[in-house]
């Protein structure tokens, strides 16, 4: 018997190549008639930051003001990520949805590989782009597709971005 494919996790970090990816994703719910999550970790800055750079805000800071800095910054970052995940797959959604096929946009904090992996829990299927992070990205985060493939109990389609650097029309 052929494997029921019932929800797609798209997993994005919002580079060319997850924009990349989302053509699958959309493209493998649309043959399924599989209902889409679409998902943006943002990692936790804050502690990578005080990491890397060996000092404590809470304390420069003062706790308080620390942690509103945080909540603020997080605030307008997941505001800004959500938007644009609608916004790349927007032309889409009607489409989506007259077929019967639910999306969902989710932006989250945390740690991108084990929250992928929380999420996936829900789905089927995970799909996701390569080569994703940006520079800075990847200071912090490593390859998250490669944590995602070692560590996920789903199948885990990840699509590469083209050779010559582009990307697929959207």
């Amino acid at each position: 018997m052929l494997p029921q494919i019932h929800k797609i996790l798209y997993a994005t970090d919002l580079s060319d190549p997850a924009k990349h990816a989302l053509s699958y994703a959309l493209s493998i719910a649309k043959q399924y008639q599989a209902d889409l999550m679409l998902l943006h970790v943002i990692p936790d800055w804050a502690r990578n930051i005080s990491l890397s750079s060996g000092l404590d805000f809470a304390t420069i800071y003062n706790e308080d003001a620390w942690l509103k800095i945080k909540d603020d910054v997080l605030r307008v970052s997941m505001k800004h990520a959500k938007e644009r995940i609608e916004s790349t797959y927007k032309n889409y959604k009607q489409e989506l949805e007259a077929a019967g096929i639910a999306t969902s946009v989710h932006v989250q904090t945390g740690h991108p590989v084990k929250t992928i992996l929380q999420f996936a829990n829900q789905a089927d299927l995970i799909v996701m782009g390569t080569y994703g992070h940006s520079k800075l990205g990847s200071i912090f985060a490593g390859s998250v597709a490669q944590g995602v493939i070692s560590k996920s109990t789903k199948p885990v389609l990840v699509v590469h971005l083209e050779k010559d650097g582009t990307e697929a029309p959207l």
